[in-house]
């Protein structure tokens, strides 16, 4: 099974951390969990750059920042939760939903789309 990301963007960071304490205690490996304060926006590069400090591979959120920046303001919150299996992206997706997203993406790594014929 393919690898994937299931992307939560909150409205603050007090929301998000209690949808990766939910995660946690649900068994979710905090090791598969990163969560990322996202400020105002800025020039691509130093959004880049914070998101490529997350412990998770950064090669898993290129596109991250393309596709939320339309909703950040300040103060926006993304939590990132790597998963393999289907039952993985539906668990995840059901927490994070649980704790009202401003949106949920599940996005596969960057560079794993196999090109088409």
């Amino acid at each position: 099974m393919a690898e994937r990301l299931v992307i939560g963007l909150f409205p603050s960071s007090g929301i998000a951390l209690d949808a990766v304490h939910r995660l946690v205690t649900e068994g979710v490996s905090s090791s598969d969990i990163a969560q990322r304060v996202l400020k105002e926006v800025g020039p691509v590069p130093a959004l880049e750059t914070d998101l490529a400090s997350m412990l998770l591979d950064p090669l898993l959120v290129g596109n991250a920042r393309e596709t939320f920046a339309h909703h950040i303001n300040n103060g926006e919150t993304a939590v990132f939760v790597r998963a393999v299996a289907d039952e993985q992206v539906e668990f995840a997706s059901d927490i994070l939903e649980l704790y009202l997203p401003i949106t949920i993406e599940v996005r596969p790594p960057e560079g794993s789309e196999k090109p088409g014929p």
